[in-house]
């Protein structure tokens, strides 16, 4: 599997994740009558969901650490652990849409591919 791919994969599963803790986190939501249920959907012990969205942050962060790299890790941060949306991101970071561009495929490959190297994909393989 491309590294790309393992990124998307373990993003998904990351983001997910975060909005599941986070509605957990004490919510009450009210029953929708008229939308159908989305049916069975499985879910981590809160605990390890925890773990994983730890996992993500920490092995990304680490792995943009080198200080060549410092707006590359602003990136990280902004578009993928904080989730702003595009424009809003690239203003962030304060660099220009193309480089910005390049960036992003730049931490997807360096992170996918530690991702793999660390156990954090699969995801499937992960909560075993």
């Amino acid at each position: 599997m491309k590294a790309i791919d393992v990124f998307d994969e373990c993003h998904r599963r990351y983001s997910g994740l975060r909005k599941w803790v986070g509605d957990a986190a004490g919510a009450v939501r009210s029953v929708d009558l008229e939308k159908p249920l989305a049916g069975y959907q499985w879910r981590p012990e809160h605990g390890r969901a925890c773990e994983y969205i730890a996992d993500f942050e920490r092995i990304g962060r680490r792995a943009l650490r080198r200080p060549e790299w410092k707006g590359r890790l602003k990136l990280f941060n902004v578009y993928f652990v904080r989730g702003a949306e595009y424009k809003k991101a690239v203003k962030l970071v304060g660099v220009a849409e193309g480089t910005f561009d390049y960036w992003y495929r730049e931490v997807k490959l360096a992170l996918g591919a530690e991702f793999a190297r660390t156990g954090l994909f699969p995801p499937s393989k992960y909560f075993l």
